[in-house]
């Protein structure tokens, strides 16, 4: 049985990454409606796996929201769990039953955190809603005016409330305005602004990079002098090629480096330098999304028989897939721009090719619609059994490179 594990970010008003939901779900469609025997087995095998990937990988020294069922809960699972890290997050059709409240009573006596998930105005259960701290509010169960009569009820109670399924950063800002205390869903990964971002410094830097990198015959001294007018690119690069994540070898020059690296795997750590630049103003969860799915599509390009010969392309469309989100443009204007392959490009008009398949497997992964997951597998020849492995890699992966540049970041700006 096949185990798929992802997870979604909760921000805080700030859009920091407070914590983040583990979405999983198993192989076996009527997980949900097996005896209590084969519930609690599949339980076990569920923790065995978490436990396997390792909580450390999957959400750092932040939180973990766990959804948890009655029968997870009668099986004391939770309690194998930390209370410093892990929310305890009661599913919304479980029911007040004697034997589930005192389990729920005991968690709170032992210091855990309890939350309600997809809470709506006409909620029946008063009983688990009084041992619960934090609220998740459906922003697409319920109207403006039940989510307004939700949080002005229970704000008086001390209850924190957490907004789920936000898709816009219009909800953002409505929620926010409203008193809500945390956020969830894709909205920080889709434009919100008409008027496109300006772009200067080491942001203006990675469309002209980008540029010179995608010719037919990269120009060697071309790139070399783009990149060197920019003194914090050129200290970053250089750090990053002479560090454990390249070849160990002494970089003197921007130009040895390109010389030693070659193109290809310059052009991956130039795109990933230059891809945080341009956040600096923006939430950094966007950064590790693009790093992540990078990682994710190169390793299932490594493992799909179709995809062979192409892991760099599908490399580079991972980091590029919030290209949109930084410019605040249209992927449709920001794509005109940009000389990328004709694949590349109607991937992300969502166009049939070769790459649409894997693109659309790992946003299906990433966002928890498992459901998707066999059909687009299949299209690409692609072992489901290697899914997660894969998305846990491409996770401990991007968070230690992302905490290696923004130690970079800081050295840089002490030493200067």
């Amino acid at each position: 049985m096949d185990i798929f594990v992802a997870r979604q970010p909760i921000f805080n008003k700030n859009l920091a990454v407070i914590a983040y939901e583990l979405l999983y779900r198993d192989s076996d469609k009527n997980y949900f409606n097996t005896s209590v025997a084969s519930n609690i087995a599949t339980a076990i095998l569920l923790m065995n796996s978490y436990f396997h990937f390792g909580i450390d990988h999957l959400v750092g020294e932040s939180t973990a929201f766990i959804n948890f069922d009655a029968r997870l809960i009668h099986s004391d699972i939770p309690q194998l769990l930390s209370t410093k890290n892990v929310v305890i997050e009661i599913l919304e059709d479980v029911k007040p039953e004697p034997h589930t409240l005192e389990k729920l009573e005991r968690l709170r006596r032992d210091g855990y955190t309890i939350a309600i998930d997809d809470f709506v105005l006409d909620y029946p259960y008063h009983e688990i809603l009084n041992l619960t701290q934090i609220i998740k509010v459906d922003f697409l169960s319920n109207s403006r005016d039940d989510i307004k009569k939700i949080c002005f009820k229970y704000r008086k109670q001390g209850k924190l409330l957490l907004a789920e399924k936000v898709e816009t950063h219009e909800d953002f800002e409505w929620a926010k305005k409203l008193g809500f205390d945390y956020f969830q869903g894709y909205f920080f990964a889709r434009p919100h602004m008409i008027k496109s971002k300006d772009l200067t410094g080491s942001s203006s830097q990675f469309l002209r990079l980008f540029d010179a990198l995608q010719e037919s015959e990269p120009d060697f001294k071309k790139i070399t002098r783009i990149i060197e007018i920019d003194v914090f690119l050129t200290y970053k690069l250089l750090r990053i090629v002479n560090s454990s994540f390249s070849l160990g070898t002494q970089i003197a020059s921007v130009h040895q480096a390109l010389s030693i690296l070659g193109i290809d795997a310059f052009s991956k750590w130039l795109s990933l330098a230059s891809l945080q630049s341009l956040s600096k103003s923006y939430a950094t969860e966007l950064v590790k999304t693009a790093m992540i799915r990078s990682k994710f599509l190169e390793y299932m390009a490594f493992h799909a028989a179709s995809l062979e010969g192409h892991e760099d392309e599908l490399a580079l469309m991972g980091i590029l897939s919030v290209i949109d989100v930084l410019l605040q443009e249209p992927m449709t204007e920001v794509v005109k721009n940009l000389p990328l392959t004709p694949d590349v490009k109607k991937t992300f008009l969502g166009e049939e090719n070769l790459y649409l398949y894997p693109y659309q497997l790992c946003l299906a992964y990433e966002q928890g619609d498992f459901s998707k997951l066999e059909a687009y597998a299949d299209m690409i020849e692609y072992d489901l059994h290697q899914l997660s492995l894969d998305y846990i890699d491409a996770v401990k992966w991007a968070e230690g490179l992302f905490q290696y540049m923004n130690d970079l970041d800081n050295e840089f700006v002490y030493s200067n």
